[in-house]
């Protein structure tokens, strides 16, 4: 694996924009109400069992590297988008990032349900720490990108899920992030808005932009990336070149 950042001392040091050093997550799994109950009760005592969603997850991106990321249904790439993007704290390991994170989900992660389309737009830029201003110079460029012009000072709970993740990806995307994380979000929306999409992704990616890209999608990770991890049953089981990654995803298909 191409794994060399050992401290946020060398992390800086170096041209990383995001490195991953042994990163895990483990749940409590728990036979019953009751045995939950005996565990806030008795905390000396373990009344569950460990579940490793991830284990030993350690890979360094680069600025402008594009990496995909594979793996079948309970690999744990899902876990693993939910920990990069910050709501969910990883139980071992350390995550270091450069500048700017944006994190698109398809369920539209960091909107607050009861603020317009317009208000959450705020909420999302204060969370990359970009200004008001700087939001306000591009939020009619943010709406019409978006494609959703009479709801946009709608409360979000009124969205469809495809229209949550479409403004996701319009804001995220428009206000420059320095590191873009996408699941299948980034096939929302009808093939006019995919392919408008998938242009501006490319475009940022020429312009220095790191991309990680979390999808069950050969086609979409060979578009876009050129390195690409796979999962399997929460480890790593494959760390390099796209087409060898899509090889060994395709052959470990259950």
């Amino acid at each position: 694996m191409s794994y060399e950042t050992h401290s946020l001392k060398s992390f800086e040091e170096s041209d990383c924009s995001l490195s991953l050093q042994n990163v895990g997550k483990m749940f409590h799994l728990y036979n019953s109400s009751k045995d939950r109950l005996k565990q806030q009760i008795f905390r000396k005592k373990k009344f569950y069992d460990e579940f490793w969603a991830l284990q030993d997850i350690s890979f360094n991106m680069v600025r402008g590297e594009s990496r995909g990321i594979l793996g079948h249904n309970g690999a744990g790439k899902s876990t693993l988008f939910r920990i990069l993007a910050g709501t969910m704290k990883p139980t071992a390991g350390e995550i270091f990032l450069r500048g700017r994170v944006g994190a698109i989900m398809t369920m539209g992660s960091g909107f607050r349900p009861d603020f317009t389309g317009r208000e959450n737009v705020y909420v999302l830029s204060a969370l990359m720490n970009v200004s008001k201003d700087q939001v306000d110079d591009q939020m009619d460029r943010i709406r019409a990108f978006a494609g959703i012009d009479m709801f946009f000072d709608s409360p979000i709970r009124t969205y469809s899920t495809g229209m949550v993740a479409r403004l996701a990806f319009a804001v995220y995307t428009s206000l420059s992030p320095d590191i873009l994380i996408v699941d299948e979000a980034i096939n929302v929306g009808d093939a006019e808005f995919q392919k408008k999409c998938h242009e501006h992704v490319s475009g940022l990616l020429k312009n220095g932009m790191t991309f990680l890209l979390v999808s069950h999608s050969p086609a979409i990770v060979r578009r876009f990336c050129k390195k690409a991890t796979v999962l399997e049953k929460g480890k790593v089981i494959y760390d390099g070149d796209v087409e060898p990654a899509l090889e060994l995803y395709n052959r470990t298909r259950p």
